[in-house]
C-alpha cells in the first residue's frame, strides 16, 4: 500500500493507540542519541572491546528492537526523518549541512502543544552553519583538501563566510530550533574536550568536563528544573562523541585504559585494509565516556523518582563501517551503517528483556512516542509508522520492507559516482537488496549471513525479481526517482535553504 491511502491508515491506527494510552499524567521522555554507534558494539550483544553496562541495563529493563535502521545512514538525513517523521525526498534533508524547513513536523512542536517542556542539548545537524555560502557542488580545492585528508583547513569560500559570521553553529531562537523550548546545543563542531554550546545568544558555554558527561549534567539541570515546575519534559540529548576524531586529543581522559588492548574486528574487514581512519581504540573510549553519561542520567532519573513515569530512549543516527567490506565512514547499505542499537524503557509499561523484530525507521519515532504519551498527533502527511503496540509487547502493525538510500556520492556536496556511490535499496526482517546508482545488483540474506559476505544476486533470481518489485514501490511511494547525486542540487538555493522536495515546491 502506498501513498496518501497507506498514510491514512496508519494515522487510524495511530489515532487508535491514542485513545488507549493515559491521559494523565503525561510520560517524560528522555532521548538519548549519541553519534555512530553500532549494535554489535555494545556489550549487551557481544562486543568486547569495552564495557557498556549502563546501556545494557536499558536492554535489560526495557525492549530491543532488533531490526532498527539508520535508512539514510547520515547524521542530517537520519536527524530530520526523526524530528518530522517523513522520508528525506519529502524534507529535502537529504545530505548533511542543509537548512531545515521550520514549516515540517516537529515531534517537539506536537509533544510543546501538548504542554511539555522541549529541551535539546548537544549536536543539532539540522542548519547549514559555516557551509551556508560553500556551495552545492564541491569545488576543486574542496577536492584537494579532501585528497590530502586535510580537515583542519576548510575552504576560502567557508573561511571568509566565518569571518563574517564567528559563530555560524549558533542557531538563534525561533522556528529554526523546530519547536525545542531549551536550547543548550550546537549545530556541528568536534572539539570534545572543551566542547562548547549556545543558549539564547551567541555567545559560547562549555559543558563541564568531557562533552558526553558535560551534557548529561546540563539535562539533569533540566529535568530538574521541569520537575519543580511540575511540567512533563521531552529532552533530547544528543552527544557527538563516538564520532571521529579518533584521537588523543579529542577522546575523554583516561578512558583508554578501559579499551580492549587488541581490538576484536569483524570477520568482513579484509586484511589488506583499507587505511584506517584514526585509532579505532579512541573510538570504543569514547563510546565508554557515552556509557557513562547515559549511567549518570539514569541514576538521576532514579534518585529524583522520575524513574517510573519516563520513558527513555536510546539509540543511533547511523552506524559505522570502520573497514568492514573495505570501507569506512556510514553511507553504505551493509549492516554496520545502517543497523543501529535502539532500547525503549518504560518502567511497568514495557516488559523488562522483551524484543521486537519490528523493522523500525527514524521516521518512526515521531508517531511512536506521541502514541506512548497519548499525544494525537497534529500532522498529515507522515510517512512513519506508530510501533507503540510492538513496543508494549501487543499485537502491531508491521512492515514487510523498508526503503534505504544513499542520496549523493558526497555527504556534504551534491556528487555522482565519488566517492560513496548513489544506492538505493529494500530491507526487510531478513533480506537486503541493493540497486547501485551504476545498475550493479546486491542481496544478502542477513539472518543466514549476518556479515553479509556471500551476495545471492546471481542465485537467487525469483526472491531478486520480487525485491526489485517491492524496492519500486517503495520509491514511488517516497516519491523518489533515483536521480545521481548531482540533480538534487536544483532542489535549493544558494545558501542550502529548500525550495523543492519529492512533493514539487516548496510553499512560502
Amino acid at each position: 500500500m502506498t501513498g496518501p491511502t497507506r498514510r491514512t491508515l496508519l494515522a487510524s491506527l495511530a489515532a487508535g493507540a491514542c485513545v488507549s494510552a493515559p491521559a494523565s499524567p503525561r510520560p517524560n521522555i528522555l532521548f538519548i542519541l549519541p553519534d555512530q554507534v553500532r549494535p554489535r558494539d555494545l556489550s549487551i550483544n557481544g562486543g568486547d572491546n569495552v564495557a557498556t553496562p549502563h546501556i545494557d541495563r536499558l536492554a535489560k529493563e526495557g525492549v530491543s528492537f532488533t531490526n532498527a535502521l539508520s535508512t539514510c545512514p547520515l547524521c542530517t538525513p537520519y536527524r530530520a526523518m526523526m524530528l518530522s517523521g517523513r522520508y528525506p525526498t519529502h524534507t529535502g534533508m537529504v545530505i548533511n549541512w542543509l537548512e531545515s524547513n521550520p514549516a515540517d513536523p516537529s515531534i517537539a512542536g506536537a509533544l510543546q502543544s501538548a504542554g511539555y517542556g522541549t529541551g535539546y542539548i548537544g549536536k543539532w545537524h539540522l542548519n547549514a552553519g559555516k557551509m551556508k555560502r560553500d556551495g552545492l557542488f564541491m569545488s576543486q580545492e574542496a577536492r584537494e583538501l579532501e585528497a590530502a585528508a586535510n580537515y583542519a583547513v576548510r575552504p576560502k569560500v567557508e573561511q571568509d563566510y566565518v569571518k563574517s559570521n564567528p559563530e555560524p553553529e549558533f542557531v538563534p531562537p525561533g522556528p529554526a530550533r523546530r519547536g525545542f523550548d531549551f536550547w543548550a546545543a550546537y549545530n556541528f563542531h568536534t572539539e570534545f574536550r572543551h566542547s562548547y554550546y549556545y543558549r539564547d545568544t551567541s555567545e559560547r558555554l562549555y559543558y563541564p568536563g568531557y562533552e558526553t558527561m558535560g551534557q548529561a549534567e546540563v539535562a539533569i539541570e533540566y529535568m530538574r528544573g521541569r520537575m519543580a515546575a511540575r511540567q512533563p519534559f521531552f529532552a533530547v540529548v544528543s552527544p557527538h562523541p563516538p564520532h571521529q576524531p579518533w584521537t588523543e586529543a579529542a577522546s575523554p581522559p583516561g578512558y583508554l585504559d578501559r579499551v580492549r588492548r587488541q581490538l576484536s574486528r569483524s570477520p568482513n574487514v579484509p586484511s589488506s585494509g583499507p587505511r584506517e581512519r584514526g585509532d579505532l581504540r579512541y573510538y570504543y573510549a569514547m563510546l565508554a565516556s557515552v556509557d557513562d553519561a547515559v549511567g549518570r542520567m539514569l541514576g538521576f532519573l532514579h534518585s529524583s523518582g522520575l524513574e517510573e513515569n519516563t520513558i527513555v530512549v536510546f539509540t543511533s543516527d547511523h552506524g559505522e563501517m570502520m573497514g568492514s567490506h573495505g570501507k569506512w565512514e556510514k553511507m553504505a547499505p551493509y549492516e554496520e551503517a545502517v543497523r543501529v542499537p535502539l532500547f525503549v524503557r518504560w518502567p511497568g509499561r514495557i516488559r523488562p528483556g522483551s524484543r521486537s523484530g519490528a523493522l523500525f525507521t527514524p521516521m518512526d519515532h515521531l508517531p511512536t512516542l506521541l502514541s506512548l504519551a497519548g499525544v494525537r498527533s497534529p500532522y498529515s502527511e507522515i510517512d512513519g509508522m506508530d510501533l507503540s503496540g510492538a513496543a508494549l509487547g501487543r499485537p502491531a502493525p508491521e512492515r514487510d520492507a523498508v526503503l534505504m538510500m544513499n542520496y549523493s556520492s558526497h555527504w556534504d556536496y551534491f556528487h555522482s559516482e565519488w566517492p560513496w556511490p548513489e544506492w538505493r535499496a529494500a530491507r526487510t526482517g531478513q533480506h537486503t537488496y541493493v540497486k547501485w546508482y551504476s545498475g550493479e545488483e546486491q542481496l544478502f540474506d542477513n539472518l543466514a549471513d549476518p556479515y553479509q559476505m556471500r551476495d545471492l544476486s546471481k542465485t537467487a533470481a525469483p526472491l531478486l525479481k520480487q525485491l526489485r518489485s517491492r524496492l519500486a514501490a517503495l520509491l514511488k511511494e517516497a516519491h523518489d526517482d533515483f536521480r545521481p547525486g548531482h540533480g538534487y542540487a536544483e532542489w535549493f538555493d544558494a545558501e542550502r535553504n529548500v525550495r523543492k522536495t519529492g512533493w514539487g515546491a516548496v510553499r512560502g
